[in-house]
């Protein structure tokens, strides 16, 4: 005997063997020592030759095991306890797991081959720490950009003069909830809801990435750009109500996770990378959109999409069945490589090289601020230090998670896959319950954008009047307005008025009261709210009255192009919002459901 250290006996002339020991040896350490029944038969002379070389067998004081049994057990001294605990409570686990080791055992030559096609010619436990830097500083970046992109529009959109004030939304709130209303809008803003603050949260959470991209403090300034974020958005309503914005706020709870515990940081990164790509895709599918049913969405995508991008004219005049095998695709790597997620590490570049050309194509074709740049990001999650080995980071942090950090890992990985299940049947109402009371944190969320394909582009352009009857327009800096503009790109800014007349353009002025805000805001001439704009016709003076009107637009086929030199062509003009003169606006602020 050898100590009170386990000890793994195996087949040493079996490559398959050793090459999995070499695996087992990288978990435990020193904490399991490892001999091959050549050298040690003869200090057991109770096991037979044949169960040597039939089986591996762990000898553990006066206890063996073997088997499946033996190698959970050995890489449970390295601290991988799932598969123990899979084989002691799971119904049925045992039994699978032993017969698929007596399958392995006879087929060793085969089991060697799949394992270094699925892992390589050499197989160790995978390191993640380089793989959480790398996540680390891009979602910061990508924070960072978010932060400062808002910070520029914050006053106009939400300020005290802005088009939609967040004291008088509060205001709003407190009257209709009483106290509720912390609960269901947790905002640092309830302290005081002053431009001062909103300017002092996006400072703030620009700060906090900062510090997390020069290594310090990490967990705790994850924490306060998250609590910045999320203030924002709860005082944002309409302008902050999008998918990547929620997403955003996942990936700064993330972030805390990775700074203190990068394996399971990668792991919780896998799972959410899996729910946004897998709901996008089954979105969808359960829509009963017809242009994802026919493989003809992207025939209309490209020219209706929110801010197309300098490439989008060129996507729409691509071939029919270019276009169709396109829409076809999405949907392959949305929902079927999604699950490739979590394959062995050589079949997770499958997925990789999926999901990074879908959103470069996107990136390409169109202007969706951070968003992109966070799910490639996200991306990374699918490697592991062994793609890395060239990459060097000083003071990587590789400390072994604490409880309450595993406590939130397991929070925002249970109520995620709550989220997907909802896709599919509705949740028991206690969970239900617990659901609703915990979303405003935002801490796990649904996706699923463009789920229905908009078959048209309908666009609202603002005009001026300073007598009534010569109207001049309000030209935003990156929508369509005159036919001759090309398409450009804002990445990774989010112009938000921008995106929102765009939405806003889907339906009626009742469908959108805010419009009547931002009108007044013109009529006053407000210089925050000009600034959105690329052009003020008035050069700051106050118009008499404001309207919007409505036009049709498509893109300019290649002959038209070609003959005119603009890109679009409208039509199809109407007013949309009445001629509207100044007074004092009543403000009606209701609870928003995430887009």
């Amino acid at each position: 005997m050898y100590g009170l250290t386990p000890q793994l006996v195996y087949d040493g002339d079996c490559t398959f063997c050793r090459y999995m020991v070499d695996y087992a040896r990288s978990i435990t350490g020193d904490n399991v020592r490892y001999r091959t029944y050549q050298e040690v038969q003869d200090l057991y002379p109770d096991i037979s030759v044949e169960d040597f070389q039939a089986s591996i067998q762990l000898i553990d004081g006066g206890q063996r095991d073997q088997g499946a049994a033996a190698a959970f057990k050995t890489l449970n001294s390295g601290g991988v306890w799932i598969w123990v605990w899979l084989y002691r409570w799971l119904p049925g686990f045992r039994w699978l797991s032993e017969a698929a080791y007596v399958f392995v055992s006879r087929h060793r030559l085969l089991s060697m081959r799949m394992a270094t096609l699925l892992f390589g010619r050499t197989l160790s436990r995978a390191e993640h720490a380089s793989t959480a830097e790398l996540l680390i500083r891009g979602l910061s970046l990508c924070a960072l950009a978010a932060f400062l992109s808002l910070w520029w529009q914050v006053h106009a959109l939400m300020g005290s003069s802005g088009i939609l004030p967040v004291a008088e939304y509060f205001e709003t709130v407190s009257d209709r909830y009483g106290l509720d209303g912390y609960r269901y809008l947790p905002s640092v803003l309830w302290l005081s809801s002053a431009d001062w603050m909103l300017q002092l949260l996006c400072g703030a959470g620009a700060m906090a990435t900062l510090l997390i991209l020069g290594g310090r403090y990490r967990v705790s300034s994850a924490i306060v750009a998250y609590l910045c974020y999320l203030s924002l958005v709860h005082a944002g309503q309409v302008f902050m109500a999008y998918q990547w914005d929620m997403l955003l706020l996942e990936c700064l709870v993330l972030l805390a996770i990775l700074a203190r515990a990068p394996t399971l940081g990668v792991w919780v990164s896998r799972l959410l990378l899996f729910r946004f790509m897998f709901m996008a895709g089954a979105a969808k599918l359960l829509s009963g959109d017809p242009t994802w049913a026919n493989a003809t969405a992207l025939e209309f995508h490209f020219e209706t999409q929110p801010l197309p991008g300098p490439f989008a004219w060129y996507a729409h005049h691509l071939p029919n069945w270019w276009l169709a095998i396109g829409s076809q695709a999405t949907l392959v790597i949305e929902v079927v490589l999604a699950f490739a997620i979590f394959l062995p590490r050589r079949l997770r570049l499958v997925p990789l090289i999926g999901f990074v050309g879908l959103q470069l194509m996107i990136l390409l074709t169109g202007s969706y601020n951070f968003f992109n740049a966070l799910t490639l990001v996200l991306c990374l999650c699918l490697l592991d230090d062994g793609y890395l080995a060239r990459i060097r980071f000083k003071h990587l942090n590789v400390a072994k998670a604490k409880l309450g950090m595993r406590a939130l890992a397991c929070l925002v990985i249970v109520v995620g896959l709550l989220q997907t299940a909802a896709l599919f049947r509705p949740l028991p109402p206690f969970v239900r319950t617990i659901m609703t009371t915990i979303q405003p944190l935002y801490l796990a969320n649904p996706y699923g954008l463009f789920a229905a394909m908009t078959t048209r582009r309908d666009e609202l352009i603002l005009q001026g009047s300073m007598d009534g009857v010569r109207w001049q327009s309000y030209a935003l800096p990156y929508k369509p307005g005159a036919t001759n503009r090309q398409p450009g790109w804002a990445t990774p800014h989010q112009p938000r008025l921008d995106w929102q007349l765009w939405f806003a353009a889907l339906g009626q002025p009742q469908h959108a009261p805010w419009v009547y805000e931002l009108a007044f805001a013109l009529l006053r001439a407000e210089p925050s709210v000009l600034r959105l704009f690329e052009r003020d016709p008035f050069d700051g003076e106050r118009p008499i009255e404001v309207r919007i009107v409505r036009y049709r637009y498509r893109f300019a086929s290649p002959g038209e192009r070609a003959e005119t030199g603009a890109w679009w062509v409208r039509d199809r003009r109407s007013v949309w919002l009445a001629p509207t003169r100044l007074r004092i606006p009543t403000i009606s602020h209701e609870l928003l459901e995430i887009r």
